[in-house]
């Protein structure tokens, strides 16, 4: 039986329009005609940067925008729904509840990303530095900071780094993911004002240890304030060794301030292909961070929430690859193609559940400890580009969502605009 893994780097070709199966009745409303990059919501308004950098506010209600704002590459809401949003050449303002604008500072550089922290005071993330009331933050050379991959850490300017967050902690994430080359994720203490380069504790190149035991207690004695070891489990200081990934898509906490991630994708992951031309990619982490101590904390994971029970005698995984080495079975049981991405996480503070979205529409997920399960909420219809000849997509369809009641949820697309399903039935604004 011939079979061969297919690296997702390595697709090229024409993107050809296609469509995800089974949907709720949807309707589409031309405003700008354009994809989007980002969006907030204010009750009844959603507020959106669009490809051409133009902030327009979209009205739910009857299907009416304006524009706020040209050359905008920003957004962020304040707890009082007042806006920041920022400009391509650095400058900064404030939308009020009253809609009137004000710029409130001029930087000089590229703004890429505003935070809003616990006190309300913007963070700007530009291409020279945080910008922090008032001072500027700028990490070392020759880090992530400036470049990825053949052109890593030799720039002069900051890049915008893949997925950027600011959690409870007061630490803002930078995730940058560097395909079949790895990745990393480097921080910034908004408390401490310092960075941290790597999450990853590890000894040093060169050093000697006998088996994972002797490496460990090395481990340990390197970090002895980041590391302790209890009776029935090992926790690290908060950010280090918790699972945070450079393929981050989402994160949430819920009503108990444990931490969800999900991720997915990154230079490891293939498709399997079967010489009947169906295609087998199933892609998804979910971790969980929970604090045990002051400061410190552990996490679990889940790298199955995503897999089907028809498919696992035949494609459930190790270390080693497939636990089952009968190809033949493979070729068998995949009759169809079986592409599922794990995207974004939300906290529905209505309902106090956590839901995500994956290639398969969006779902509702059940924790309990470490054991995590998934019940399907709604499947949008969502057009994406197929990769050649082979009538699938592996990109996201959905980047970002959010909920403005228990029902009622926003989410940005890659190529329908920005949905709004109300427990019923979807608009898609474009």
């Amino acid at each position: 039986m011939k079979f061969y893994a297919i690296y997702l780097f390595c697709f090229f070709g024409i993107a050809q329009g296609s469509s995800q199966s089974k949907s709720n009745v949807n309707n589409q409303i031309n405003l700008l005609n354009l994809e989007y990059k980002d969006f907030v919501s204010v009750k009844n308004n959603i507020y959106a940067i669009a490809r051409n950098n133009d902030l327009i506010v979209i009205n739910l209600k009857d299907d009416s925008f304006k524009l706020i704002e040209k050359n905008i590459s920003a957004v962020a809401k304040k707890s009082n729904n007042e806006l920041i949003f920022g400009s391509k050449d650095g400058k900064i303002f404030i939308l009020n509840k009253k809609q009137k604008i004000k710029q409130i500072e001029k930087i000089d550089a590229k703004i890429f990303s505003i935070l809003i922290n616990s006190k309300d005071e913007y963070i700007i993330y530009s291409n020279k530095s945080i910008h922090f009331n008032k001072a500027d933050y700028i990490p070392k050379k020759k880090t992530n900071f400036y470049g990825k991959v053949r052109e890593k850490y030799t720039g002069t300017l900051l890049i915008e780094p893949d997925f950027i967050y600011l959690d409870k902690m007061d630490f803002i994430w930078f995730a940058y993911d560097e395909g079949e080359f790895g990745g990393n994720v480097c921080f910034f203490d908004l408390n401490k004002k310092e960075f941290i380069y790597d999450d990853w504790l590890r000894l040093d190149d060169g050093v000697k240890y006998k088996d994972r035991n002797d490496y460990f207690t090395q481990l340990k004695e390197k970090y002895p304030e980041i590391i302790k070891v209890r009776e029935r489990d090992t926790i690290y200081k908060y950010p280090f060794n918790l699972g945070i990934s450079s393929v981050t898509k989402g994160v949430a906490y819920n009503n108990s301030d444990d931490l969800f991630m999900t991720s997915s994708g990154g230079g490891h992951t293939m498709i399997y292909a079967t010489e009947n031309d169906f295609n087998y990619y199933v892609d998804g982490t979910i971790v969980k961070v929970s604090k045990k101590e002051n400061n410190y904390y552990r996490s679990c994971f889940d790298q199955r929430i995503l897999e089907d029970e028809k498919y696992k005698i035949a494609f459930e995984r190790d270390l080693m690859g497939f636990k089952n080495k009968d190809r033949e079975l493979r070729g068998k049981i995949l009759t169809e193609n079986e592409i599922n991405k794990l995207g974004p996480i939300s906290f529905n503070k209505y309902d106090n559940k956590l839901y995500f979205f994956s290639s398969k529409g969006f779902y509702t997920l059940n924790n309990s400890g470490c054991t995590f399960s998934k019940k399907l909420f709604f499947i949008p219809k969502l057009t994406c580009y197929v990769q050649s000849e082979s009538g699938y997509c592996t990109h996201l369809h959905v980047t970002k969502f959010e909920f403005i009641s228990e029902n009622e949820i926003i989410f940005l697309t890659m190529n329908n605009g920005i949905g709004y399903y109300n427990g019923e039935s979807i608009k898609y604004y474009r």
